[in-house]
């Protein structure tokens, strides 16, 4: 029976994966505010990793990471590297160390997501091209930051749902 619920729950967060890259990538779909679209395989990315082990949160941040990577810039890149390795400390943080609350998971999110955002735009603006580049970050990084954390809370208790169905631990 955990194998067949193992086995559901990683096919609801593909679906998740798949559905919000769609949203995310398709043009004119979601309207930008103040010059920016929410990540939002960040936060899933973020969310799943505090219910799985290391090693499915590892592997699930690194599709995040390539969907996001491809859809910013079509390398792959930052969001990849980033989120393999924080996906997977998230995923041995959550299991050994702290509970998933809700107060630690938004916590948690609003850093990764600051962090992660802030990389990209490092190694994909400042570096490279550098001219006005906090001009740049203070026009379209900001509002970034923000909308990608205004959704982790719904991604948490989504997540939360389906782990708390789709588990052996959560029944």
């Amino acid at each position: 029976m955990g194998k067949t619920n193992s086995f559901f729950r990683y096919l609801a967060y593909a679906v998740e994966i798949i559905l919000l890259f769609v949203l995310e990538t398709t043009p004119n779909l979601l309207p930008e505010i103040f010059n920016a679209k929410p990540c939002f395989l960040l936060a899933l990315a973020i969310s799943i990793s505090v219910y799985e082990r290391e090693i499915p949160s590892m592997i699930f941040g690194l599709v995040c990471g390539l969907l996001l990577d491809y859809s910013y810039c079509g390398t792959v890149g930052t969001f990849t590297f980033a989120l393999t390795i924080i996906c997977f400390i998230l995923g041995y943080c959550a299991n050994n160390i702290f509970s998933a609350n809700f107060w630690g998971v938004i916590l948690c999110s609003f850093v990764v997501i600051s962090l992660v955002l802030f990389l990209q735009f490092v190694f994909s603006y400042l570096l490279p091209i550098g001219t006005n580049a906090w001009l740049f970050f203070r026009n379209n990084y900001i509002s970034r930051i923000i909308l990608t954390f205004i959704f982790a809370p719904l991604f948490y208790f989504l997540n939360k749902f389906i782990y708390s169905r789709l588990s052996s631990a959560g029944n």
